[in-house]
């Protein structure tokens, strides 16, 4: 008899019938089963019950998910940790929950106590990579993950302050302590003469320009660093390659928060706090000063003054750092609302900063709104959108040359009147009134940003997903600046002036992406990516200039003299079309294989050149995965990783490899002249990576060790030639100088990251972590007309050549004069060469000796051309900016809801050139100057004797420092060089963060979920050498080329803050 057979649906219908049931609904019938033979008798159900516990703490785990396996049904733990829910005895049960190892139980008619493991690896399994995902246990390349739990608790209104000592090769050195300011970053060393050392920045797939930045204004300060999920960084060219043109500073991709299904969670999470000074310059007070104003007055620098009769009678007078610096209060709020249904998912967060500046009249204000919906449109398609908008201010107050007037200022000065009007010096030159500039100047920067993206992913086949994304970037920035006129004392100024700035950018891009992920016989895993991307830049800017205004109350450019005013525009586009790839292949879990390739097109160039090729490729061996070391109990992982790729760099004038015409004033009007010299054969800047690295996990993955080491270059280095004066490159109707290809220059460099439990027992856990960087630095060629790129700093009418970069040397190194001896003397002044010749020892150009000249207490300077005279020829390096090394080290200490971590950061070897004390050591000067300087005293041998050189020598003083000298003596004592030059090593305690989580048992009556309460101190203590206010000293004015140099920069505060986190 042949019986047919029953389709599934038959089998549950026959079951209803059995049972009495006219029918059972589809939804009811498990999907995926295959069939089977009816069972003749049903298992057994009950109501199962039990308790989800940490192992660790023994506090309840909130939001679990307990799921029968195989099915969908399931229940989710409550306050208590507790669930409930309807399964057959025997049947097993599915525990999991993020960041714990999930576990699997058999159901018992007993109440269930189960204790889940912390699984530091789960909250790192996944990184963003080259636009898509990847576990970290398949990568192939050198990157880096840091999750928002490593960043909690640390309270910072910039983004890229999070990842300083917490990632091996990248460096990060403020700029300035300004509110809202920019910060250096460099991914594995400078790869570039041109532009910023900024690496890329995506924010859920959007890119944001940072190539904008300067020492104060921050186009990352649109970021709200609460907001952030994970930051993913890309060093290696086989991770960046992907990026192509925009990766050769490396990328780092930020991943905001999203929701989850379940119960909408709010939180709250804010912070108040204080800032200080950790320290001032110790400048003399006024009795000092009085003392120092009479020995200028006996050498006849300037006449003998009534109120510095009896200098010990006077106070401490003015202290200008105290006037100009303040506490200042700061605060953050941020309300976020995350929640939805297996169908939509949805996550929402307001905030507000406010941070007051430690110095007068600085400041900065942010407000931030985001969003973000991902749907399951369709059973094969889901969508999203993500959304931000930022709103910020920032007030900058007090820049380097108002910080520098307050350190230069005399003590005998008030800062106001009795009257109550601002103060300044009656009868002698000082400084404006740096409290009142500060105060009554306009000089602020506001900024509206608004990022949006949408996506679709549609499933096509199984395995095959396609994804098109739009996403868009605008920013509209300006900026505002107004001095009206005053009077302070005897300074008067009576030019009312005004600038008006408004910059606009704007970016979108259009992405598609096709992905192939399939196993096939369990062992060959390939993931496959083809794409095609298009974007566009938009920039303009308005400047308007006006004085001659009426009043102070009306500052519109409109309300300027209209011929004492001027105005100007500019915008320009640029764009980009590319084609990139990407295959991953992983056999048995062993052997992986990364290759990408990308192919670009930019405006940038001419045709021949426009389009570029950035190919990269990575292999790896997980050897711990070979027969002979699975299971092994002391060797959890181990891999080998070796990576090479090409990156790209595009940072060129837009349109220099075409001919401009540019508009000329002459008598008649208006005339047409060529604006720029082209390069028709510009080319792109390429960088070429080649990483070998090691990942080994011991003693239950205990301890995490990762070693890195890799090597970059970078060819035909994209720089503006400096042309001669002749050839039209400067004067009446000049035209810019080309844009060329100039040479190429290397990084190499050493990465190691080692990760430890010390102690995980008894509800205590110890956490360590260190991080350590070496890169060196060079450039190899330099095709320009002296070899070298000499770079000037300007203050004033102060234009010095600050630093250098030639073959055979790193990047920007210090330049200016050897300091060998002092002319002590009049001997000094003669030397017998290898022949016993008697000659003079080489002195500046034009020199005589002379007491208005080169005299006594003078300093002797290298001849290193050996010209006998000493000029331009004679400067050479005297430091290096670049340290030999960095660190960080991180502890973490954890026990029974309290956690504490102190987190220290550290650089050796790099040299600071201490801009500052070339005007706070001008000995001769009216200004106020350091205690720490001095002078030789140069005294007459024979009190009766002549006038001649010959009868005078140095009798005492400091042994190390010139003469009295003021800044308008032709000798130059003052000039740059290696007497500046300081050891800017330091180790700083960075961060100091005690928090407390309230127990779970405490709220269980409460709609609360949890509540944590928390005390940071940031910029603790600091061990250096260094002289000035802070070692880590970044680049003035944001320009690479000026890294290491400190000229009245705004110092970092010491911050403390309290905070509370909360949820329900």
């Amino acid at each position: 008899m042949k019986i047919k057979t029953l389709t599934q649906r038959g089998k549950y219908t026959l079951l209803a019938g059995v049972l009495g049931m006219s029918s059972i609904p589809s939804s009811a019938i498990p999907t995926g089963m295959a069939d089977v033979s009816l069972p003749t008798v049903a298992q057994q159900t009950a109501k199962i019950k039990g308790k989800v516990l940490d192992a660790r703490t023994g506090e309840p785990v909130i939001g679990a998910n307990v799921v029968v396996k195989g099915t969908t049904n399931g229940s989710i733990t409550n306050f208590d940790g507790e669930y409930e829910l309807t399964a057959p005895i025997g049947s097993t049960l599915s525990i999991s929950f993020i960041g714990y190892k999930s576990i699997e139980v058999k159901a018992t008619g007993d109440l269930q106590t189960i204790k889940l493991d912390e699984d530091s690896e789960a909250l790192d399994e996944v990184i963003v990579v080259g636009y898509t995902t990847q576990r970290k246990e398949s990568l192939t390349g050198s990157m880096n993950n840091i999750k928002s739990e490593k960043l909690k608790d640390i309270t910072t209104p910039s983004v890229e302050n999070l990842l300083n000592g917490k990632v091996p090769g990248v460096y990060v050195a403020p700029g300035s302590g300004q509110p809202g300011s920019s910060g250096a970053v460099v991914i594995r060393g400078q790869a570039t003469l041109n532009g910023t050392t900024s690496p890329l920045w995506v924010i859920d797939g959007v890119i944001v320009d940072s190539t904008s930045d300067d020492d104060t204004s921050n186009p990352l300060s649109s970021i709200n660093p609460s907001d952030i999920v994970s930051m993913d960084v890309l060093k290696d060219a086989s991770a960046t390659a992907a990026y192509g043109i925009r990766g050769a500073n490396g990328v780092i991709v930020i991943t905001t928060k999203r929701g989850k299904a379940g119960e909408a969670t709010i939180t709250y999470d804010g912070y108040v706090g204080w800032q200080s000074m950790p320290g001032k310059l110790d400048v003399m007070n006024l009795r000092e000063y009085a003392r120092h104003h009479n020995v200028r007055a006996d050498a006849h620098f300037l006449s003998h003054s009534n109120q510095f009769v009896n200098p010990d009678l006077l106070g401490e007078g003015t202290d200008w750092q105290d006037e100009l610096f303040q506490n200042a209060l700061m605060t953050s709020h941020n309300l976020s609302f995350t929640g939805g249904s297996e169908k939509i998912t949805y996550a929402f967060s307001g905030g507000y900063m406010n941070q007051d500046g430690i110095a007068v009249g600085s400041g900065f204000k942010r407000l931030s709104l985001r969003g973000n919906v991902d749907a399951q449109i369709k059973s094969w398609l889901t969508g999203g959108i993500n959304f931000s908008m930022t709103d910020s201010k920032q007030n900058v107050g007090a820049d380097n040359n108002i910080i520098m007037n307050a350190l230069r200022s005399q003590p005998s000065t008030a800062v106001t009147c009795p009257d109550g009007s601002f103060d300044g010096s009656d009868d002698q030159w000082m400084p404006e009134n740096p409290v009142a500039l500060a105060s009554i100047r306009t000089n602020n920067n506001k900024k509206e940003n608004f990022r949006f993206s949408t996506y679709l992913e549609a499933t096509l086949l199984k395995g095959l997903t396609l994804k098109t994304e739009l996403s868009t970037d605008y920013n509209l920035n300006k900026f505002y600046y107004y001095e009206p006129d005053y009077q302070f004392g005897a300074k008067v100024n009576e030019t009312r002036t005004g600038k008006w700035t408004k910059t606009d950018t704007k970016y979108w891009s259009w992405r598609n992406i096709l992905t192939f992920n399939r196993i096939f016989a369990e062992k060959h895993n390939i993931n496959v990516m083809a794409g095609q991307e298009m974007s566009q830049s938009h920039w303009e800017t308005q400047v308007s200039n006006a004085t001659g205004y009426l009043s102070n109350s009306a500052q519109d450019p409109s309300a300027g003299n209209i011929n004492l005013s001027s105005g100007t525009g500019m915008q320009n586009d640029n764009s980009i079309l590319s084609y990139f790839g990407r295959a991953f292949y992983s056999y048995d879990d062993r052997y992986l294989l990364t290759a990408t390739i990308r192919r670009d097109g930019s405006s940038k160039f001419a045709d021949n050149n426009r389009w570029g090729w950035f190919p990269s490729a990575a292999l790896a061996w997980k050897i711990s995965n070979e027969s002979f070391l699975k299971g092994n109990p002391v060797i959890n992982n181990l891999k080998l990783r070796f990576g090479w790729g090409a990156t790209g760099n595009q940072n060129v004038q837009d349109w220099a490899y075409i001919a401009l015409l540019a508009t000329k004033p002459t008598p008649w009007g208006n005339g047409v002249l060529n604006g720029n010299t082209a390069n028709p054969n510009l080319k792109w800047e390429t960088t070429y990576s080649t990483n070998l690295g090691l990942d080994i996990n011991l003693f239950d993955n205990r301890i995490e060790f990762i070693a890195d080491f890799y090597y970059k270059k970078t060819k035909d280095m994209l720089l503006q030639i400096s042309l001669p004066a002749f050839m039209g490159s400067s004067g009446q109707g000049a035209a810019s100088n080309p844009w060329g290809n100039i040479g190429s220059l290397e990084n190499k460099g050493i990465e190691l990251t080692l990760n430890t439990v010390n102690i995980d027992t008894k509800g205590f856990q110890w956490r360590s972590n260190f991080v350590f960087s070496l890169n060196r630095n060079k450039i190899l060629e330099m095709d320009t007309e002296t070899g070298s790129l000499p770079y000037n700093l300007r203050i004033g009418d102060d234009d010095m050549t600050v630093t250098n970069s030639m073959a055979g040397h790193p990047i920007g190194q210090f330049w200016g004069y050897k300091v060998i001896g002092r002319f002590n003397e009049p001997s000094d002044f003669y030397y017998k060469d290898a022949n016993g010749a008697l000659k003079e020892v080489p002195r500046p150009e034009g020199m005589k000796i002379a007491e208005g000249e080169a005299w006594l207490g003078d300093y002797i300077f290298a001849n290193l051309n050996g010209d006998d005279v000493i000029d331009n020829n004679d400067q050479t390096i005297i430091g290096n900016p670049e340290p030999k090394f960095t660190y960080g080290i991180g502890n973490t200490f954890s026990w029974k809801g309290f956690d504490l971590t102190i987190f220290l950061t550290g650089s050796y070897g790099n040299d600071i050139l201490n801009y500052n004390r070339r005007f706070l050591e001008v000995s001769g000067d009216n200004g106020n100057l350091l205690k720490s300087m001095g002078y030789a005293i140069v005294e007459k041998i024979d009190p009766n004797g002549p006038g001649d050189y010959r009868n005078f020598h140095v009798t005492g003083g400091d042994p190390l420092c010139p003469r009295l000298y003021t800044r308008s003596s032709k000798y130059k004592n003052w000039r740059v060089s290696d007497r500046y030059i300081e050891d800017g090593s330091y180790l700083r305690i960075q961060n100091i963060s005690l928090g407390y989580t309230l127990p779970k048992k405490w709220l269980q009556k409460t709609p609360l979920q949890n509540v944590k309460v928390y005390a940071n101190l940031q910029n603790v203590y600091t061990w250096t050498k260094y002289k000035g206010y802070d070692p880590e000293v970044g680049n003035l004015w944001g320009n690479a080329l000026y890294n290491g140099i400190d000229y009245g920069r705004y110092p970092s505060p010491r911050i403390y803050t309290f905070g509370l986190n909360v949820s329900f």
